[in-house]
């Protein structure tokens, strides 16, 4: 069974510690941008960079210098109309120029700091140490408040009640609700740290909660069966580790800028 990627990262951003992020960027008046000395074929190789060679190709960089040339076509005009002075204009060149500075120095960023293998080797011996080799089958019901789970809890209570279908009708998760509750299989660190550790402990039938999370809501959890599973090999998580690495570093170096004086 795949393990699911966003639950993945989530699992590993929750067992390493984590710094917020924080913004970096003022929103400062937009200057004029300069004039660009990049060529016409400068720009096409650009956009052609790593396709294939042949006739697609060929097509596509014919295509690409036909539309450059007309959108210089139109920047001389707008030049002459002095379009490019408009303040509104000159904010989307501003954040344009951003965006591409940005995006540049997280490249070079990542290729300075690459992750090292030990990183990996860490994190899954650490996943499957948490995990063990069982997965459990869950479902929940979300409430508002401890008024309404009181509710749900009393309809579960009545003969041959059924949690799916008190999950249909109460449940204001209407994701989960519309299909019974059910949040599928999960390894341990896939659980929620209110409930973990109770689900581990429970047996199948068995209901945890009702139990108030961070933003409020109330929930109560059902565990509709565990099974033994294997957990998968460290190259197949490779790539949801990488992102969860990334992210942890974009947010060191984010609050690393935002500590230098302006």
């Amino acid at each position: 069974m795949k393990l699911k990627a966003t639950r993945l990262a989530l699992a590993l951003l929750i067992m390493a510690s984590q710094l917020g992020s924080q913004t970096v960027f003022a929103a400062d008046a937009a200057p004029k941008a300069a004039a660009t000395d990049v060529s016409t074929a400068v720009l096409v190789d650009f956009l052609t960079a790593g396709a294939t060679p042949g006739p697609e190709t060929d097509n596509r960089r014919a295509a690409l210098q036909k539309d450059l040339a007309l959108q210089e076509a139109i920047i001389v005009e707008a030049n002459k109309l002095q379009i490019v002075d408009q303040r509104n204009v000159q904010i989307r060149m501003e954040i344009a120029r951003r965006q591409a500075i940005v995006a540049a120095y997280w490249t070079d960023f990542f290729r300075r700091n690459p992750i090292p293998e030990t990183a990996y080797t860490d994190a899954y011996a650490k996943l499957t140490a948490a995990n063990g080799n069982r997965q459990y089958r869950l479902s929940h019901i979300v409430v508002t408040d401890e008024a309404a789970a009181q509710k749900v809890m009393n309809e579960l209570k009545k003969p041959k009640a059924s949690f799916a279908a008190v999950a249909k009708s109460l449940s204001v998760d209407k994701q989960t609700g519309a299909n019974g509750g059910d949040l599928g299989w999960r390894w341990k660190t896939e659980i929620g740290p209110l409930v973990a550790d109770k689900v581990v402990a429970a047996k199948p039938g068995d209901l945890i909660g009702p139990t108030k999370g961070p933003n409020g809501a109330v929930f109560i959890v059902k565990l509709e069966a565990s099974r033994e599973q294997q957990m998968p090999e460290l190259e197949k998580l490779k790539p949801q580790l990488e992102k969860s690495f990334r992210q942890q570093m974009e947010r060191q170096e984010l609050a690393r800028l935002g500590k230098q004086p302006g």
